[in-house]
């Protein structure tokens, strides 16, 4: 059996399907990861052949230098992203990938929500795919699919979105976290997420947590996008001081810890720490509700404190805070005295902490991704289970 997993050159992206391409390998599969240049080598890292194909995630950034999305409507930014961001790099892997595939054929495609160039190839060589999702659904998901798709066309590529559509949908957002938003995919299929892998044991980081001073720790990150957002962090660190708390606190590989100044004993900060080995220590999440943060803070019952910053976190926030399991600041209300207030009511009123660990019973009882991944080429790719 031979798997192409095809990711957008984003963490956030790769990360969620991970747990399939561990069911993969140990399940005897040949797996190829096809991804930006600036995520090979964490793709590599998992132990799969690595395809680079398409834009970096910094390459595709340059091409929105010339819009300016402060001047459009709301409604209109997402569909530009999707056209000039998405839709654009999405010809780029499709033609990469067509490469690959002309030499190395696997028997399932599967990619990400976004990466919609490999499902493109796939369609083109016949080969069957399966889209792997990372979150709550983003509003007019749709919509936003269909413009990727009329880019792909206008570049001369066939349209893959009514193919994608109608495949298979690998869900890890447990059922409670789903929220009211339609899903344009019509074959869901749940798949146990994972808060991420702890990798080898790290003595030094578990004595540091262990001298951490205060009863309760608090994990802290903006993620690896929207993390060039100094006062946020400076205003959450403060909030935390004020709660006499313990903060991990994670900046992103391309921001220094030490640009926001000296820090008490109770603060461990670092550009990138595993958080499957960080969250088991933590009290509660404070974060920019990205997804991959989200889920993982979920997979272990924790009470989260969102901060959206854009992208989808908006719409993640807005899925989360119906369970009970958190709050939220929007951008203008981040300030140290509005963390410290929802931090007293997270670490404090019983029921954030009684309605996480609902939506942890739910992660609990979703099939896990060897279920998953067996049924899926039984019925979509056609072959014996590998």
């Amino acid at each position: 059996m031979r798997i192409l997993v095809a990711s957008w050159p984003g963490f956030g992206h790769l990360l969620p399907m991970v747990p399939l391409i561990r069911a993969a390998q140990r399940a005897g599969a040949e797996v190829v990861v096809s991804t930006g240049a600036d995520l090979a080598p964490t793709a590599a890292r998992l132990g799969v052949r690595v395809h680079r194909s398409g834009a970096t995630l910094a390459e595709s950034f340059a091409r929105l230098d010339g819009v300016t999305f402060g001047e459009l409507a709301p409604d209109e930014r997402p569909l530009v992203a999707a056209r000039h961001f998405f839709g654009a790099g999405a010809v780029d892997r499709a033609r990469d990938v067509a490469v690959l595939l002309e030499g190395w054929r696997p028997d399932l495609v599967v990619h990400d929500t976004l990466e919609l160039g490999s499902a493109v190839a796939a369609v083109a060589h016949g080969v069957p795919h399966v889209t792997h999702g990372y979150g709550p659904t983003v509003p007019d998901s749709g919509r936003f699919g269909q413009v990727i798709g009329e880019t792909i066309g206008a570049a001369g590529l066939p349209d893959p979105i009514a193919a994608v559509f109608a495949a298979p949908y690998l869900d890890p957002c447990p059922p409670g976290l789903r929220g009211p938003e339609p899903n344009p995919w019509t074959d869901l299929r749940p798949v146990r997420p994972s808060p991420g892998e702890s990798g080898d044991a790290d003595p030094d980081l578990d004595a540091a947590l262990a001298a951490l001073p205060h009863e309760d720790t608090v994990y802290v990150t903006l993620g690896t996008v929207t993390n060039r957002a100094p006062d946020v962090f400076r205003a959450v660190l403060e909030g935390c001081r004020r709660r006499a708390v313990n903060v991990v606190l994670t900046t992103g590989p391309d921001v220094d810890p030490a640009d926001l100044g000296p820090q008490p004993p109770g603060v461990l900060a670092a550009r990138y720490l595993p958080q499957a080995l960080v969250l088991p220590r933590c009290r509660a999440v404070v974060s920019h509700a990205g997804a991959g943060t989200m889920i993982g803070a979920v997979c272990h019952g924790l009470p989260q404190l969102c901060l959206p910053q854009g992208t989808d976190q908006p719409s993640n926030t807005a899925a989360l805070l119906p369970t009970g399991a958190g709050l939220a600041l929007e951008p203008g209300e981040v300030t140290a005295d509005a963390v410290a207030a929802a931090l007293g009511r997270l670490l404090g009123e019983p029921s954030f902490r009684r309605a996480a660990e609902r939506l942890a019973a739910e992660v609990a009882a979703m099939p896990v991704a060897d279920e998953v991944l067996a049924a899926v080429v039984q019925e979509v790719a056609g072959a014996v289970a590998p």
